[in-house]
């Protein structure tokens, strides 16, 4: 990338005060084509494995079933014994239990649309600090399913089921690239080589590669199971760390 972009480049980028990746992206944008800087992004990624996060709240046996299994499509019509699992010290669970298959049915129908996919998201900051209420909640499938049975009472008893964690994995950059990027690789849409030219012109402009100021990320949808193989770790997140970025309106 480096003998694409002029030597004063990171001064220039510098010289507009950027006040983040997104704003020094377009400081970059104004001083070389943005096809050229695409084209030396991509060619980048498809050489290399790129690491990226899935956030969930899982207790030990499921930490243990991710180790062994990897991560599976979701199917919603299987989540009823692990919403069971998460729902019955709830002093309410016999009168909820048979209202569990209505209630799976309701938000397939008509809630999460993540039927046979994994998500992940490229910042790990994204998910600790901007959209964490997938470590805090747990699955957004299971946690409509809580919200559609009790409602507000619902949030104390997803934070009951484990704890946060993040699963890094790796993928090639061809895989990841097919993930995220299914609106383009350009425009106001989030997408991986968008996300990485942000961090490149905040590098350039700063010479700080800390990607803690990337509070939203971009996503990516895999259509096929992660295996373990492609699982690098699974790290546990604690609530102290969540707690002040949680929003329990993202949901």
């Amino acid at each position: 990338m480096a003998p694409k972009l002029p030597i004063d480049i990171g001064r220039k980028i510098a010289s507009r005060k950027p006040e983040g990746p997104i704003g020094a992206s377009v400081a970059l944008a104004e001083r070389v084509a943005i096809q050229t800087i695409v084209e030396s992004v991509r060619d980048w990624i498809l050489k290399r494995d790129v690491l990226v996060y899935h956030g969930t709240r899982i207790n030990d046996a499921q930490r243990t079933s991710i180790e062994r299994e990897g991560l599976r499509l979701l199917v919603q019509s299987e989540r009823g014994p692990a919403i069971a699992d998460f729902l019955k010290l709830h002093p309410r669970w016999p009168e909820l239990a048979p209202r569990v298959p209505e209630a799976i049915d309701q938000v397939s129908r008509h809630g999460a649309g993540r039927a046979g996919t994994v998500h992940a998201l490229l910042s790990r900051s994204g998910l600790v600090r901007g959209c964490n209420h997938y470590l805090v909640e747990g699955s957004e499938f299971d946690h409509q399913i809580a919200n559609y049975l009790l409602g507000e009472e619902c949030h104390e008893q997803n934070r009951r089921r484990g704890h946060g964690a993040l699963v890094r994995i790796r993928v090639s950059g061809a895989a990841a690239l097919a993930a995220a990027n299914p609106h383009g690789e350009t425009g106001n849409t989030p997408n991986l080589i968008t996300e990485l030219i942000g961090a490149l012109a905040w590098w350039l402009a700063t010479g700080d590669n800390d990607t803690g100021r990337f509070e939203a990320g971009c996503a990516l949808i895999f259509y096929a199971p992660v295996p373990a193989s492609q699982i690098e770790a699974i790290i546990h997140v604690p609530d102290e760390e969540l707690w002040p970025h949680y929003d329990p309106r993202l949901r």
